[in-house]
C-alpha cells in the first residue's frame, strides 16, 4: 500500500482546523486494495472531539474516519457509514476483501467510514476481577443484583481514570458527524447507519435535517427504542416453533419447539445444572451454575442471528435429554456479561431514556414473557443505579421528518423487528421498508439484491419498492452425531 504524508495545515483551510473544540488531528492520503484489480484512492484521518460539549475543558479523544473517493466520474453526496454494536467501521476499509463488498456503493458516491467515540478506548471497559459471581446464570435478580453492584465499581473507576462516561450519547455521536462534515468541507451527505448506528442516523436528521440528502437505516433503533419489548422475543419463538414444525428432518422429534422450551426452561429453574467453563480473563477451569435466567438470556443473545438459530433447537433438544456440551458452548461465549461493563455502551443506551408509557408496555409484557424481560438486560438493571445525564436532544418524541428513508429489515430480526420499524416509520412522509426473507439482525443488509441492487438505486434516486429480497430458508442442525454446521457441535 502505497501512503503519502502531508501536514494538514498546508491543505485545509483555518476554519476546518479548528471548528469550536473540534479539529483534524491528522489526515493522510492512502490507496486502498480490494479483492480485484480496483484500488481505491482515499485518507485516514483523526478528528479531536470533546468528550462532553456541555463541560468546558473536557477530554479531548480522537475519532477515526477513512475517506475513500467513489470510482464515478458523477458521484452522488458522499455516504457517511455507521456500525452497530459498539464496534469500530474503519476496518471495513482497510480489509481488502470487505472492502470489496462495499465497491457497488463506491460506483456511486464516496464513502466514509466513522468510527463512533469510545469504540475502541480500553479505559471505558471495567473488568470484574473478583470472584466469579455463583448465581449470575440462575436467576434475573441474582444477576441484576450483581450487575448494579458492578456498575457501582466501574463508575468509581471510571472516575478515578477521569473519564466523563456521560459524554457517550446520541448528542454527542450526532455532532462528531456534524463536526466532521464541517471540517471536510462537506455541506450535503447521506447516512448509512446499522443497528446503533441508525440511532445516530435519526439523531442527526432531527439535529441537522438540512445537511442530509437520504438516509438508510439497517435493523432499526429510533431514539426512543433503547429498551426493547419483551413481546418481541415470545414472537420470534413462536416463528422458530412454525419453521421447525415444517422441517422433516427434526420435526418428529420436536413437534412444538414452544413447548420444548417451556419445559426445558422449568427444568432449570427447578434444578440448576452445573458445567465447567474457562474463566474468560485467566482461562482457569470454572464451575458456573445455569438455571431459567441462564438459558434466557442465550436464547435472547443468539435467536435473532442465523449463525445461530439452526442450532437453537438441538441445544433445547440435547438439553432435555441431559446433554450439556452445546450449552457449554454457548456460556463460555457469553460468559463477559458476567464479568464486564462497557461505559461508553450502557451510558448511550440509558442517556436515551425510557418514556413511563414505553416502561408500562415493557413491565406488562415482561410479567407474562416465557423469558421475563431478559431482552433489556443489562440496561434495566444497570438504569436504577447509572446517573442520569443531560442530553442535548428529545429522545422520546417519534420522529418526524421527510429525509427519504431506506428502511431494511429482517424478517427474522427480533432485537429490531419489522414491528418496531412500522411503529417508527410513522413520522416518515417520504420513506420505504424492504424486509429480507430469512435474515437476522445481522444479515439483512448483506443480501445480494438489498446490497448490490437497492441500495446503491436508492442513493440514485431511484425507485426500490419492488425489490425483493429473501435468503435460503434455515437449515436446522441434525439432533444427533456430529455436525460442522455450527461451531457448538463437534
Amino acid at each position: 500500500m502505497k501512503t503519502t504524508y502531508f501536514v494538514i495545515v498546508l491543505l485545509l483551510t483555518n476554519h476546518l482546523i479548528s471548528i469550536g473544540q473540534t479539529r483534524i488531528l491528522e489526515l493522510k492520503s492512502t490507496e486502498f486494495p480490494t479483492v480485484g484489480n480496483t484500488v481505491i484512492k482515499g485518507s485516514v484521518g483523526y478528528l479531536a472531539v470533546p468528550e462532553n460539549r456541555l463541560k468546558p475543558g473536557s477530554r479531548e479523544l480522537s475519532v477515526k474516519f477513512v475517506h475513500l473517493k467513489s470510482v464515478s466520474n458523477t458521484p452522488q453526496p458522499p455516504v457517511i457509514y455507521l456500525e452497530g454494536g459498539g464496534r469500530p467501521s474503519t476496518p471495513q476499509a482497510e480489509n481488502p476483501e470487505t472492502l470489496t463488498d462495499w465497491l457497488p456503493i463506491l460506483k456511486v458516491s464516496d464513502l466514509i467510514f466513522v468510527d463512533q467515540r469510545g469504540t475502541t478506548d480500553q479505559a471505558l471497559t471495567y473488568v470484574w476481577t473478583g470472584e466469579f459471581p455463583e448465581n449470575f446464570f440462575i436467576s434475573a435478580e441474582d444477576a441484576g443484583a450483581h450487575y448494579q453492584d458492578l456498575c457501582k465499581k466501574a463508575l468509581a473507576e471510571f472516575e478515578r481514570r477521569q473519564l466523563d462516561v456521560s459524554g457517550y450519547n446520541i448528542a454527542e455521536h450526532a455532532n462528531d458527524i456534524h463536526d466532521l462534515t464541517e471540517a471536510l468541507q462537506i455541506r450535503k451527505y447521506s447516512i448509512f447507519g446499522f443497528s446503533f448506528g441508525s440511532q445516530i442516523a435519526m439523531a442527526l436528521m432531527k439535529l441537522f435535517p438540512q445537511e442530509l440528502v437520504s438516509t438508510i437505516a439497517v435493523s432499526t433503533d429510533a431514539m426512543d427504542q433503547s429498551f426493547n419489548y419483551p413481546v418481541h422475543l415470545d414472537d420470534q419463538l413462536k416463528k422458530i416453533t412454525k419453521m421447525v414444525a415444517a422441517d422433516s428432518s427434526i420435526n418428529a422429534k420436536i413437534p412444538a419447539l414452544d413447548k420444548l422450551t417451556e419445559k426445558v426452561m422449568a427444568k432449570l429453574s427447578a434444578n440448576p445444572i452445573t458445567i465447567s467453563v474457562r474463566h474468560p480473563l485467566t482461562g482457569n477451569p470454572l464451575s458456573v451454575k445455569v438455571g431459567s435466567f441462564g438459558l434466557a438470556l442465550i436464547l435472547r443473545l443468539e435467536i435473532d442471528d442465523t449463525n445461530d438459530i439452526p442450532a437453537i433447537p438441538r441445544l433445547l433438544y440435547t438439553l432435555d435429554q441431559g446433554d450439556y456440551t452445546m450449552l457449554q458452548w454457548f456460556v463460555q461465549k457469553r460468559i463477559p456479561f458476567a464479568i464486564a461493563v462497557p461505559g461508553n455502551g450502557i451510558n448511550q443506551a440509558i442517556a436515551s431514556g425510557l418514556s413511563s408509557e414505553r416502561e408500562k408496555i415493557i413491565e406488562s409484557q415482561a410479567s407474562r414473557s416465557l423469558f421475563g424481560n431478559v431482552v433489556n438486560f443489562p440496561f434495566y438493571d444497570a438504569r436504577k443505579v447509572w446517573p442520569v445525564c443531560d442530553v442535548t436532544i428529545d429522545t422520546s418524541t417519534p420522529l418526524s421528518t421527510s429525509v427519504p428513508t431506506l428502511f431494511i429489515t429482517g424478517s427474522l430480526d427480533c432485537r429490531t423487528p419489522v414491528e418496531q420499524v412500522d411503529e417508527t416509520m410513522k413520522g416518515f412522509s417520504n420513506a420505504v421498508h424492504l424486509i429480507v426473507e430469512n435474515a437476522g439482525h445481522e444479515q439483512a443488509m448483506w443480501d445480494t439484491e438489498i446490497f448490490d441492487g437497492a441500495i446503491p438505486d436508492f442513493l440514485s434516486g431511484l425507485d426500490v419498492r419492488k425489490t425483493n429480497a429473501f435468503y435460503k430458508g434455515i437449515q436446522f442442525l441434525p439432533l444427533q452425531g456430529s455436525h460442522q454446521g455450527h461451531p457448538s457441535v463437534k
